[in-house]
């Protein structure tokens, strides 16, 4: 397998090499990596890694729209005295 900091490599992908790296993987998708790969340990670490990769980005994706809908909502409950940029040229 190619360096971790390769720069061809995402995040993800650098996060899910890592595990296997680590001995730290998801049982759930190793043992689906492992059937799938019919037993053969290589060839699951690397049906492993495309799996977690896809989980990762998944999870990013759902954690980014969590954290937005949080910073709307703080930004819907302003103070009385709060004034927006829109606001200074209205009296």
């Amino acid at each position: 397998m190619a360096a971790m900091n390769s720069p061809q490599r995402a995040l993800p992908e650098e996060l899910a090499l890592r595990e296997i790296e680590q001995g730290t993987v998801r049982l759930d998708l190793w043992e689906r990596a492992l059937s799938a790969a019919q037993g053969n340990k290589s060839l699951a670490k690397t049906t492993y890694i495309r799996m977690r990769t896809e989980s990762i980005k998944s999870d990013l994706g759902k954690m980014l729209a969590k954290h937005v809908r949080s910073a709307l909502a703080k930004d819907a409950n302003r103070p009385a005295d709060f004034k927006s940029a829109r606001d200074l040229g209205k009296k």
